[in-house]
């Protein structure tokens, strides 16, 4: 499959992804924290970033090279009213929370030291495929004294919108969709050929049955939780080649040549999946786990289908 068929027949389904956020800061004095000082700022994203933060999601699912900024570390960049930077690591992982259609991630640092300064501006720092993504700054100004401890936790929200037949499910915990299948494979799938040999997909197999969310929400079109968590914060490294992405702007595309009726997604896994008997194309494994989205078509008269995912601030 060449690179680039956005400009041929094709039915996408269409997500917009809005993305917003905050930064949160709160001093305590060292020996009585019951003295709390709590200052909040709305952050900029940026368009930059989110690009970046794509180009690097993109590496992991397709095996792309990255072309963007890489910092030297991950966490929140605290510029000073001296003009010096102290950046802080992140404690843990970003906390994920759900609330309607919004999924909501929460990077927290500390700074626990004896040091004093007055902060004037930040920078979030986060991590995908291997990079360290500067994607949001703020310009919160607050005073650390000696005797005090600073911890600040950045809010990013990312407000998803389906539109069409396609929707948005959430999933607080990673799930699994394809087909469970431990029998021998093929090296090669009969199916979703452009010309010759030039198969999309790197193995097939008859058998097996729907395994996971195919079977929760059969004939139905989706994406999950899981697709946003992981392109703003993962700690995977450069996938298999392939070319069932593309990424324009701030706009995701996921894509494949036609063939069976579903099309599904997760991480460096991609399915084609005919249930009527069970007929499997696929790259890397026959069950996404986690998935990312789920595409149905019973039949198509355009040569390319899947999902576009719009990335707005």
């Amino acid at each position: 499959m060449e690179c680039n068929k956005l400009g041929l027949g094709k039915r996408f389904l269409k997500v917009r992804a809005k993305v917003t956020g905050f930064l949160i800061a709160k001093i305590e004095k060292r020996n009585t924290p019951e003295q709390v000082i709590i200052a909040k700022k709305r952050n900029t994203i940026s368009t930059t970033g989110l690009q970046n933060l794509l180009n690097a999601f993109q590496t992991y699912m397709s095996g792309v090279t990255y072309v963007g900024v890489n910092a030297p570390s991950t966490g929140i960049v605290i510029t000073t009213s001296s003009g010096t930077q102290v950046t802080l690591s992140f404690l843990t992982p970003p906390a994920i929370s759900l609330e309607n259609n919004s999924i909501i991630l929460s990077f927290t640092v500390r700074d626990d030291t004896t040091n004093s300064y007055i902060a004037t501006s930040e920078e979030l720092i986060t991590t995908s495929a291997g990079y360290n993504i500067p994607i949001a700054t703020a310009s919160l100004s607050i005073t650390k004294n000696s005797n005090e401890i600073l911890t600040m936790t950045w809010i990013i929200t990312i407000s998803v919108s389906p539109s069409g037949n396609i929707t948005y499910i959430p999933t607080p915990t990673p799930e699994p969709d394809g087909n469970n299948y431990s029998g021998g494979v093929n090296t090669f799938c009969n199916y979703c050929v452009e010309s010759g040999v030039n198969s999309e997909f790197r193995y097939s197999y008859s058998g097996g049955a729907g395994y996971g969310l195919v079977q929760q929400y059969p004939q139905s079109n989706f994406v999950t939780t899981q697709l946003f968590t992981d392109m703003f914060y993962n700690t995977y490294g450069q996938g298999p080649s392939n070319s069932f992405t593309q990424v324009v702007d701030t706009t995701l595309y996921i894509y494949t040549l036609y063939c069976l009726p579903y099309f599904i997604v997760g991480g460096v896994t991609f399915i084609a999946f005919d249930p009527s008997n069970n007929d499997v194309c696929f790259v890397e494994s026959t069950i996404a786990d986690p998935t990312y989205l789920q595409v149905y078509f019973p039949s198509e008269t355009e040569p390319y289908v899947g999902v576009e995912i719009e990335f707005t601030t």
